[in-house]
């Protein structure tokens, strides 16, 4: 039954809301709110860009903006997905450095001759981990069919790009016999990252964008493996993008030199 209002004349009824009215609301608006972020968050079911230029360009700056609120809640991107938001986000992670943004800086100094050498320093590159681990068979280099799938992918996303890319080889320290000496461990090291260099030029893949690191089992994933199946993930490859490009690493002067004199 309502109660009297205070305000109105006491002697008339005042239909008043109950106070769970605005409970139910606060709460509905609270799960109007997760649902948002839900539908953000989810790893699919993102909308074709429209075909017209200015349609893709908005639409390329709303999964710009969806990869941010993604990232801002940690979320990392898989390179394998087929989402348009986390091949925004991956694209924009390998996106080549502009004009003003090589980190580079010129120095000058008087010489004994007199001269105005230059000197261009440039900054240390990040990396960015584009692939899957990919793991190999106890003492071998061969790649598995796994191991071809994912440079599969990884060779779509980085071929056609000038940015150097890092090939690590890792061993794991069952590849070999108790009494393997350290340059074997090193070999197959380095033929696990030559495979994989290889296998992304015979997919058009650049090859003087790649580079070959072994490190034999100095960096394992695992660091107490007493297991042949905990081994198993110190052996494998693998890659990483950077911001250097391959021309910051080449000399000009000797470019513009014929290999003839």
């Amino acid at each position: 039954m309502a109660k009297p209002c205070k305000k109105c004349d006491p002697h008339e009824i005042c239909e008043e809301c109950p106070e769970w009215i605005f409970t139910l609301a606060d709460l509905i608006m609270c799960m109007m709110g997760l649902f948002v972020i839900m539908w953000v968050l989810k790893p699919g079911g993102t909308p074709t860009p429209p075909a017209t230029d200015v349609a893709q360009k908005e639409s390329q700056e709303w999964l710009e903006t969806v990869g941010e609120i993604r990232a801002g809640f940690g979320y990392v991107p898989d390179p394998n997905s087929s989402d348009p938001v986390d091949q925004a986000m991956v694209k924009k992670k390998m996106r080549l450095v502009g004009e003003g943004e090589k980190g580079t800086q010129e120095i000058k100094q008087d010489s004994a001759e007199g001269t105005d050498p230059s000197v261009t320093n440039i900054r240390e590159s990040k990396l960015a981990a584009i692939g899957v681990r990919s793991e190999f068979a106890r003492g071998d280099a061969q790649l598995s069919a796994e191991s071809r799938r994912v440079l599969d992918g990884i060779a779509k996303q980085i071929r056609g790009t000038r940015f150097i890319v890092i090939i690590k080889g890792h061993a794991a320290r069952d590849d070999f016999a108790e009494d393997g000496t350290a340059s074997q461990f090193m070999d197959i090291s380095i033929r696990r990252a030559q495979a994989a260099s290889d296998y992304l030029a015979g997919l058009g893949v650049a090859p003087d964008i790649l580079r070959v690191q072994g490190c034999s089992y100095f960096e394992p994933l695992q660091q107490r493996a007493y297991t042949r199946d905990s081994q198993q993930t110190n052996r494998r490859v693998e890659v990483f993008a950077t911001e250097m490009l391959v021309r910051d690493l080449q000399d000009p002067k000797r470019a513009a030199q014929s290999p003839l004199k």
